[in-house]
């Protein structure tokens, strides 16, 4: 630190001040003495004080060895989210194969909508989805509608490692293969919406036939109540086999385009005066509806990641859906805790492979968490404070965490230097998933924490 240096001009003819003018200069002279014995203090803890300007000398550490690690995630809430559920499989060239299903229930539209079923010819069932984008290679593919065995609960929890029987060998669909743009509108009924629209075709004699001899009995008088309709057929699951490459859809299923109509006659009469009728079964806010994803790391570098943790020192993963969570630990952090510093700011960041046109686009956001004294998983202090970062930064090509609060714990002693987990935003409700480099990456850029911190 520069010395602070006072100059001061005497008059010439000392002997001529007054009394007056010999005490005011005696009284600047003791305030300098005192300026000058605090600058010194101060310099102990890194301060600097000079007549023009104030300054902080600080130092910045950026070494620190990184340890880091790829686990599986544990299992997510997906039951009705603020989101798009996820339908489809299919196979990513570094994270493998990825399959969800859709489990709902379905809803009369109208009750005691068929007074006399004798006359009644359906022509065609069609089950449509509202997509809200996708993630993956879109090709074609066959989906699997089944009538559910077990009931399914509004007011319960569902993860997305649970499943739920079904009636076997009762293939509702009529198996045709699929592929949509969906980015493109599509039909609903016949008419051009402002949705991308996924149509699945049901079998008349599987699924309509057996809802319409229904007709007279306690089935079509309602939905919730018992020997009610939800009591007769519990709901349908929606899948698409294993092995395929047909990418993920974000279906909503809570859009006024995502139902099951049925399209049908009544014979009675003229000819000219069949006109086509709809009946609606909907998916909609009172239905219980989730999603189970399976994934599949067989022979990819997850699986080596999984069983050799020292892979994740060259890369590490995070994985939506259920899928990877990656560790970070800071060992040197430790060889701190008894110096005389301030730490002024502390940041993560974490370096993304990520190619342009990829289809396998990486979490727009992480989230760092910790254990608390319970080992449940917390947010970091900054998480709070406004100031946490993980938004991915699509120029840089990283992700920066400000941690500096979290730092300042482990400091003073309030907080241990334990694992610090990274997690990816929308969890349940997308795919993304990131490819994060680690301390000993053979490419340009690699994790590192950054600590600027005043010695004192």
């Amino acid at each position: 630190m520069k010395k602070f240096l006072v100059k001061m001009g005497f008059l010439h003819n000392f002997s001529e001040l007054n009394f007056t003018k010999l005490f005011f200069t005696l009284f600047v002279s003791s305030l300098l003495i005192i300026s000058i014995t605090s600058c010194k203090k101060n310099k102990e803890f890194g301060i600097e004080l000079s007549p023009e300007s104030q300054t902080i000398s600080t130092f910045l550490a950026d070494t620190f060895f990184l340890n880091t690690f790829t686990d599986t995630s544990d299992k997510i809430k997906t039951d009705e989210l603020s989101g798009a559920s996820p339908l489809g499989n299919y196979i990513d060239p570094v994270f493998g194969e990825v399959n969800s299903s859709i489990f709902a229930q379905i809803r009369l539209n109208q009750f005691n909508a068929f007074d006399d079923t004798n006359n009644l010819v359906i022509d065609s069932v069609i089950l449509y989805l509202a997509v809200d984008g996708s993630y993956g290679d879109i090709g074609e593919q066959i989906f699997k509608v089944e009538q559910l065995d077990e009931n399914i609960y509004v007011d319960s929890n569902y993860y997305s490692n649970e499943n739920l029987n079904v009636v076997l060998n009762n293939d509702l669909s009529i198996l045709n293969s699929i592929e949509i743009n969906p980015l493109m509108p599509g039909y609903f009924a016949g008419l051009l919406v402002d949705k991308a629209i996924l149509r699945i075709e049901l079998d008349i004699e599987k699924f309509a036939n057996p809802i319409l001899n229904q007709t007279g009995t306690s089935v079509l008088s309602g939905n919730d109540g018992d020997n009610e309709f939800l009591s007769y057929f519990k709901g349908i699951k929606i899948s698409s086999n294993n092995g395929g490459n047909g990418g993920l859809y974000y279906i909503d299923m809570l859009n006024n385009y995502t139902k099951i109509r049925m399209f049908y006659r009544d014979t009675t009469g003229l000819s000219s005066e069949h006109d086509t009728l709809e009946f609606d079964f909907n998916i909609n806010s009172n239905c219980a509806y989730f999603h189970n994803v399976t994934h599949n790391y067989n022979s990819t570098i997850i699986e080596q990641a999984l069983n050799q943790s020292e892979v994740g020192q060259n890369q590490f993963y995070v994985q939506s859906l259920g899928g990877l969570n990656s560790f970070i630990t800071i060992p040197g952090l430790n060889s701190l805790l008894d110096s005389n510093i301030i730490i002024n700011k502390a940041e993560i960041k974490l370096p993304c492979e990520n190619y342009e046109f990829d289809n396998f686009p990486p979490s727009n956001n992480l989230f760092l968490t910790r254990k608390n004294e319970n080992q449940e998983d917390e947010f970091l202090p900054d998480f709070f404070q406004g100031n946490f970062g993980g938004q991915y930064n699509n120029l840089a090509k990283n992700y920066t965490f400000n941690i500096t609060s979290h730092i300042n714990e482990i400091m003073s002693g309030k907080t241990n230097n334990d694992t610090i987990k990274v997690l990816p935003s929308g969890s349940g409700i997308t795919a993304n998933r990131t490819i994060l480099n680690g301390f000993n990456t053979i490419n340009k850029d690699k994790a590192k924490l950054i600590i600027t911190y005043t010695k004192y």
